[in-house]
């Protein structure tokens, strides 16, 4: 019994003084590489391809297809908690220097009547190197007091006429 009663104290003691580590605030990754088809729009834009960064299918933007494979939720479907800053990344693979296309986000109105805040970074100053993939990473931070009702959307806008592949997206809330 005497045994036992030191053994549970030292446990007890033990415990008590092991260290407590203190935990990086994690992202919250909503989405990657387009397998939610519920968050993801533009399915129909991709294809099969022997270049692909991963798996067999990318995406593609072309003269027809200027808009590729994008996220779109609202925000108060995205997180219980508030949003301030999004990450979305890709990568990118592009023939020449003539390909022109842009990293978008859009908050819009619910209804999609009325657009309340759009930036595009232009992907010319990451691209600097042709017929390879390219990882793209661009940071949004978000409109303060966003009525969360609204919709984030997310994609890649092609303003050329030159085929470029997109594979990998990735979306994470901070």
């Amino acid at each position: 019994m005497r045994t036992l009663l030191l053994l549970s104290s030292a446990i007890i003691i033990i415990t008590g003084c092991s260290r407590q580590e203190t935990k990086m605030k994690e992202p919250l990754t909503m989405s990657f590489n387009n397998t939610e088809l519920n968050e993801w729009i533009g399915i129909y834009s991709t294809k099969n391809s022997d270049v692909a960064h991963s798996g067999k299918t990318v995406a593609f933007l072309d003269s027809a297809t200027v808009y590729s494979v994008g996220y779109l939720k609202s925000l108060e479907n995205i997180s219980k908690t508030k949003i301030d800053s999004v990450v979305f990344s890709y990568w990118i693979f592009c023939k020449n220097n003539k390909a022109k296309a842009k990293t978008v986000i859009s908050i819009d109105k619910p209804d999609n009547t009325k657009n309340l805040f759009w930036v595009g970074n232009p992907i010319e100053d990451k691209v600097k190197e042709y017929n390879k993939w390219v990882h793209i990473s661009e940071t949004f931070v978000l409109p303060p007091n966003m009525d969360t009702k609204n919709v984030l959307k997310l994609y890649v806008w092609n303003n050329s006429k030159e085929e470029i592949l997109l594979d990998d997206f990735k979306v994470e809330f901070y």
